[in-house]
């Protein structure tokens, strides 16, 4: 009897330490953020990168700069890294405005959460969303 009291108690601590760690690397959200931005051809290469790789699956990545929406790029991953290539139209970047709010999102996050903003859904650890500080121009090198 006291062994097998000794065995449960043992199971219940091994699932208690299971479960902490598994909500603990579940809520740390990558870092993510605006490597460089360079202009090729006619297309300005909007880079990011992140600590973690990004995730290679069937939802796609959204760059929001204000109320523009990007969602052409490449993808790769090294090191444990993560880096995104968006590839915006040279006509489309010139039209964007200082200021304006930079995010990146997993999927069509908006479609899901009407009642949120960006801002709110990059807040929250467990939402694929992240602020990336605000657009300039003078991001741009050639």
């Amino acid at each position: 009897m006291k062994k097998m009291k000794k065995y449960i108690i043992l199971l219940i601590s091994s699932l208690l330490v299971l479960f902490s760690t598994i909500n603990t690397n579940a809520q740390e959200k990558a870092k993510t953020k605006i490597a460089h931005v360079k202009l090729k051809n006619d297309k300005v290469r909007f880079t990011l990168t992140s600590s973690k790789p990004f995730i290679y699956a069937s939802n796609r990545y959204i760059l929001y700069i204000g109320d523009k929406e990007f969602s052409l790029y490449e993808q790769s991953s090294s090191n444990g890294k993560g880096t995104l290539t968006f590839l915006i139209p040279k006509t489309d970047f010139d039209i964007l405005q200082d200021g304006k709010n930079v995010y990146l999102s997993y999927g069509e996050i908006l479609k899901e959460n009407t009642d949120h903003t960006l801002a709110e859904l990059s807040k929250e650890s467990y939402m694929k969303c992240w602020a990336l500080g605000k657009f300039n121009k003078k991001l741009l090198s050639k």
